[in-house]
């Protein structure tokens, strides 16, 4: 099972929408089906890997929205909700998914980069 994301670093502009998608697959290089009944995804950012505090907290059914098919996760985050990060901020992001036996796996982690809003 594979990902990449150049860098596995994201940015999002404070007060902006936030869009990406992604495509989990196998060894095989075919889109791995996450059907939302029998998975779940769940993404946080924080600003040092070590704090509690967490900067977002993202959930399937929610920010994150499964599918069966290429891309097979896609990430969405109105531009209010953006607002609200605080900005500017560098620091860390991990994207995990749990299937229905409760195995969880890290699809992609890296830097996480917030950009201050201009014009608000």
């Amino acid at each position: 099972m594979s990902f990449s994301l150049a860098g596995n670093k994201i940015t999002i502009e404070q007060g902006s929408t936030y869009s990406l998608t992604l495509n989990w697959t196998d060894s095989n290089g075919d889109t791995i089906p996450l059907v939302t009944d029998t998975w779940t995804a769940r993404m946080k950012g924080r600003e040092d890997k070590e704090s509690s505090t967490e900067v977002f907290s993202w959930t399937s059914g929610s920010e994150l929205i499964l599918a069966d098919t290429n891309p097979n996760i896609r990430i969405e985050v109105e531009a209010t909700a953006t607002a609200a990060y605080t900005a500017p901020l560098l620091g860390w992001y991990d994207l995990e998914l749990v299937d229905a036996t409760s195995n969880v796996y890290k699809i992609i982690s890296g830097v996480l980069q917030i950009d201050r809003e201009v014009t608000r």
